[in-house]
């Protein structure tokens, strides 16, 4: 098992040239080792082709090579909250099902499609993993775990004084907690429920805000406990169950937060969209679809995956299961360009505090 978020690396291009430079191409962006790269190859081997694929570190990365349009790009992997913006700037196109034989062989996992759904981006995307915001702490802090499963979100914004937390240094992800700690939706728009939120953020005295060094902070010992995604806290996991070290950190998933989907999306600028179907139409193919879950370690989006990676793989821990029963999950959307600048001002404000 193998994931390593792609936030954690430059951006770089990684070209895949298996054959001659005659053969058609297909432009992929995405995340950083975000996708098994020999299954790429199998692809390119079974269709003839060539995957000119381009890895990125953020949302705002890749929005900002689509709205650029300087390069084409066949098939991008953003998150919902990005392509929430791509479609209100026109930069992603409805995606053809009758085009995915493969789609209607699988099923969504019920929960998240109805998150999707309600966010207004079900014609454009083809989900690719899912997962959570939550808290990652340190075992070795006495009384902590406690603490966190009594409180939940109030253990992270009310013993500022008693332990280190840190928060993630992100207008989007530190507001949307603070507004889950005060019980409001994360894509709230009223100005009181986000001037509660600034002042949450003003009073939970962070000893630390960072982004992705957060979960190597927790691991040593700097901080008792920080904001991660999911992610953070699997690709560390992964990594210390493969090297067979003990493992000093853990996962809190309170009862109310955010879910976030990446998913498959096919720009407009894309110039060989037949082949960007074929090639999404691969990765639904259970076998494919099976191996590439179990090499990114995140949650499959697709019943019948998640199940056999849960069933047969050893992903039958707690927090692998990103909407558990009696849990509620919200989902992030892009919202207005006045909400997206108020967030960053809310954000600078209450750290300047």
């Amino acid at each position: 098992m193998k994931k390593i978020l792609g936030v954690f690396f430059i951006a770089l291009s990684i070209t895949l040239t298996y054959g001659c430079n005659q053969l058609p191409k297909l432009y992929v962006l995405n995340w950083g080792d975000y996708m098994d790269s020999d299954l790429i190859s199998t692809f390119e081997d079974e269709y003839n082709v060539n995957v000119v694929y381009k890895e990125v570190g953020s949302n705002e990365e890749m929005a900002t090579l689509l709205q650029a349009k300087t390069s084409v790009y066949d098939i991008v992997i953003p998150s919902d909250y990005m392509i929430d913006k791509l479609i209100q700037e026109d930069l992603v196109q409805p995606i053809d099902f009758t085009k995915l034989t493969n789609f209607s062989n699988l099923e969504v996992i019920d929960s998240l499609s109805a998150l999707y759904s309600d966010s207004g981006i079900e014609d454009y995307v083809v989900p690719y993993a899912w997962g959570t915001i939550g808290i990652m702490y340190n075992t070795n802090v006495a009384g902590l775990d406690t603490l966190l499963n009594n409180e939940g979100w109030q253990a992270f914004f009310e013993h500022g004084d008693t332990y280190r937390t840190a928060m993630y240094d992100s207008p989007r992800d530190a507001i949307a907690a603070a507004l889950l700690y005060k019980g409001f939706n994360v894509n709230s728009e009223e100005d009181s429920e986000l001037s509660a939120a600034e002042t949450a953020l003003k009073d939970a005295n962070f000893y630390a805000w960072g982004e992705d060094n957060l979960k190597s902070l927790v691991i040593e010992g700097v901080v008792d406990m920080a904001l991660v995604y999911s992610g953070d806290y699997f690709s560390e996991y992964y990594i210390a169950d493969e090297e067979d070290r003990a493992i000093n950190f853990d996962y809190y998933v309170p009862s109310s937060t955010n879910v976030w989907l990446d998913a498959m999306v096919i720009p407009t600028i894309s110039e060989n969209s037949d082949l960007a179907y074929q090639f999404i139409n691969f990765f639904l193919r259970e076998d494919v679809a099976l191996q590439n879950s179990d090499y990114i370690g995140y949650a499959p989006c697709y019943k019948v995956i998640y199940n056999q990676m849960v069933d047969s793989l050893g992903y039958d821990f707690e927090t692998f299961n990103p909407y558990p029963v009696g849990s509620i999950r919200q989902m992030y959307v892009y919202g207005s360009n006045a909400r997206s600048e108020a967030l960053v001002s809310i954000l600078a404000r209450a750290k300047a505090a």
